[in-house]
């Protein structure tokens, strides 16, 4: 078995930032293949036109006008899309896609540690900090669920109010705990790690909101929008650049299942991108010489049909896209293998075919990112393929 890591130093502490589109995102409107000879035809209301002053990348794709922000990425050859990525496994529910995806092993329903909490815990040391792994949301997605303890730190744990809260839990698990009549009654031994694992979730969320709440982790020029993904992003951008250790983050943005009214150029999906886009250009800049080993890679538990319905939206589809943006990839470029929209090119007739594993972009993060080169079986009954992406 080759080694797990290799021996490299970064100069910067090397990082993966995993952002979840929830909803199974079109990622045919965002990659877009305009010389495709059926392509408008197959979307008549929602196609993206050359007047509507899309972002050329190559002589077949261009981006969707709303990721603009993605273009000085592009340039940069920080930016490297994976066209017809996705799972095998052929269901269409948002459930089951998710957890297979998050997990790693399509169809398998027994796994319930998700990829990057397996990394996580093969390269464990003996002083692990408590800021290896962070999701800004109030449920850890299913990719950091696991053995390894991953915290996941709601919004408004960095205010004032997040403060009063954790008093009231400080003081849930401290004497109390272990007086006569409190709620655990006389364990003071803590046998089963309670107390003790509370209290550590604590004095974790306190440093956090110190390195989210100085002023030197509030220093810099950036542009974050003023949305719920923006603000989140910006704060793991803090914890990254404090120095703490951050190795993974997670966060996830919802509303993508655009069964009705998506919009081509304008509307509810363009605005969503907008966002999307907007605020990782954003956190690029933020980062500065630090994405040089930091990644963000986008995923979306499968695609959308390749003909638009008649309500102007589109259906769960099949094989979708993943983004992987950073200082390490070989940006610039689009990876993957594209078939065409022909009939006699869809899956199941109505699809995108799922032409790259989604775990072949996983395991090259993973090597590309950290060293961390996966052991057998780290996912289940798959052997995982080169894509080139670093």
């Amino acid at each position: 078995m080759p080694p797990l890591f290799h021996s490299w130093k970064p100069k910067y502490p090397p990082a993966i930032v995993n952002v979840y589109l929830r909803g199974g995102a079109d990622f045919l409107n965002m990659m877009v293949p305009w010389k495709d000879r059926v392509y408008r035809s197959v979307r008549p209301g929602i196609a993206i036109r050359e007047e509507d002053g899309p972002v050329k990348l190559d002589s077949r794709w261009v981006l969707h006008p709303a990721l603009s922000a993605f273009e000085p990425l592009w340039k940069a050859k920080m930016l490297a899309p994976v066209v017809g990525a996705g799972s095998p496994h052929p269901t269409r529910s948002h459930f089951d896609a998710q957890d297979f995806m998050e997990y790693a092993a399509p169809g398998n329903r027994t796994l319930k540690q998700g990829w990057l909490n397996r990394y996580l815990t093969e390269s464990a040391g003996k002083n692990s900090n408590d800021f290896r792994a962070m999701a800004t949301q109030e449920l850890l997605p299913r990719s950091l669920r696991g053995e390894f303890p991953v915290l996941a730190v709601p919004t408004s744990m960095d205010r004032r109010k997040g403060s009063k809260l954790l008093d009231r839990f400080e003081e849930f698990y401290g004497d109390g705990m272990t007086k006569e009549g409190g709620v655990m009654g006389e364990r003071k031994d803590d046998s089963t790690g309670v107390v003790a694992s509370g209290k550590a979730t604590i004095e974790t969320l306190r440093r956090f909101q110190e390195i989210v709440g100085s002023k030197k982790s509030r220093r810099g020029d950036s542009n974050y929008p003023q949305s719920r993904f923006g603000s989140r992003l910006e704060i793991i951008a803090r914890v990254l650049k404090s120095g703490e250790g951050l190795e993974v983050a997670g966060i996830d943005i919802g509303g993508w299942d655009d069964h009705t009214n998506q919009g081509g150029v304008e509307g509810r999906h363009a605005d969503r991108l907008r966002d999307f886009a907007t605020a990782i250009a954003a956190f690029c800049e933020d980062m500065g010489p630090r994405m040089e080993n930091t990644s963000v890679v986008v995923m979306t538990e499968f695609g959308r049909t390749v003909r638009e319905n008649g309500n102007n939206g589109t259906d769960h589809g099949h094989g979708g896209g993943m983004f992987v943006i950073g200082g390490g990839v070989k940006g610039g470029k689009v990876h993957g293998s594209w078939r065409g929209l022909g009939d006699e090119n869809l899956y199941q007739g109505r699809d995108l075919q799922a032409t790259t594993d989604f775990r072949d972009v996983m395991a090259e993060c993973l090597d590309g990112v950290f060293g961390f080169r996966p052991p057998k079986n780290f996912f289940p009954d798959y052997k995982t393929r080169k894509v080139g992406l670093f």
